[in-house]
């Protein structure tokens, strides 16, 4: 999953900024605590970020987000992960969803002993693979309040990322679903503990075709080496050491049960999408949620498509992954925040 991050350099007026860090795994994580400068906190919101490293501290990652958020009352919590910014330790690209709720979790305990204002209600806003961690962080830490952005369902979403993105970038859909089928069955070779050459042979197609290798980094490189064979097994049982494989959908559900996760969430929950997600299909979210949050009497669900918008809720044109826009021309949803605003309000998150 490609999580894009959006970096607005703004000094927040109305803010009391303090470092804040915590031990995790016998490494110290660093990040901050942001508060209200003339206003009592009425709870804090603690920021889970996507895929990929960060750089919250030193590139001022989701300023804007920070400062509208902090303007409704509440004290923001984030840090980067481990091996970014001034985070210790060494970042791990494949780092399991269960091992980051643990992160925030270490955290959250962090928070308790520091007392902050607002301490009583802690909540959090997610992007993206968040959408996995923040319930696995509910099932230890039983959470007052979600956003959900462009959240997940329990499944392997690069296929739906594949697939449209060839689209974007020029393939006819014929096209674009013959190498999305050849992505399918060399992901269940993958996942099934299948053999690499059986696996090679089904992604050729991906492998010749220019535009893949261009979007999705595929070699056209196609002898077999026995190092190839090594990183091949250990990125297999790195891959399948948590959740299963589906066989109904063809993908690899990397939470078990997670429908059960989802419906222990017994709080307000505000899911945003942006409905030209070229990243996640954010349909089968939306269902998921509705499915489960949605029918659950101790919880309320309240889902919002935004048009014309992609995976970050920016406006796009393309919408694709790659999308280059100029930082000058980022533009997030129309009533984005206004949406966040009311549904706090609604909800007396910040009263």
């Amino acid at each position: 999953m490609i999580t894009l991050l959006l970096v607005t350099p703004k000094a927040f007026s109305q803010t009391v900024s303090k470092p804040f860090e915590f031990q995790f795994e016998g490494k110290t994580l660093r990040g901050l605590i942001e508060k209200p400068q003339s206003q009592k906190s009425k709870a804090i919101v603690i920021i889970i970020p996507g895929y990929g490293k960060t750089n919250f501290v030193e590139g001022n990652w989701y300023s804007s987000l920070r400062e509208k958020l902090i303007s409704y009352g509440l004290t923001v919590v984030f840090w980067d992960k481990m091996g970014c910014g001034n985070s210790e330790g060494e970042f791990d690209i494949n780092q399991p969803v269960e091992n980051s709720a643990d992160e925030a979790i270490a955290a959250i305990l962090e928070i308790k002993k520091l007392e902050i204002t607002g301490v009583n209600k802690i909540g959090f806003w997610g992007i993206s693979r968040a959408g996995w961690i923040v319930p696995l962080i509910n099932e230890q830490f039983p959470m007052d309040f979600w956003i959900s952005v462009s959240g997940t369902d329990d499944k392997e979403n690069f296929g739906y990322l594949l697939r449209s993105n060839l689209i974007i970038e020029g393939k006819d859909e014929e096209e674009a679903n013959k190498l999305y089928e050849a992505w399918m069955l060399g992901h269940k070779i993958f996942s099934t503990q299948g053999k690499i050459k059986d696996y090679e042979r089904t992604i050729r197609p991906l492998r010749l075709d220019s535009l893949s290798r261009k979007l999705f980094g595929y070699s056209n490189v196609s002898k077999i080496t026995e190092e190839d064979r090594k990183e091949y097994l250990q990125e297999q049982k790195k891959y399948t050491s948590k959740g299963h494989f589906d066989v109904k959908s063809g993908l690899w559900a990397y939470i078990d049960d997670f429908d059960e996760t989802l419906s222990k969430i017994n709080c307000p929950v505000l899911a945003l999408f942006g409905a030209n997600d070229s990243q996640v299909d954010w349909r089968k979210t939306k269902k998921l949620y509705e499915e489960t949050i949605g029918v659950n009497p101790s919880a309320t669900l309240t889902t919002k498509v935004f048009e014309n918008c992609n995976h970050v809720l920016q406006k796009c044109i393309t919408c694709g992954w790659r999308e280059d826009l100029p930082a000058l021309t980022w533009q997030v949803c129309d009533n984005y925040y206004e949406t966040m605003e009311a549904w706090l309000t609604k909800n007396k998150i910040t009263e």
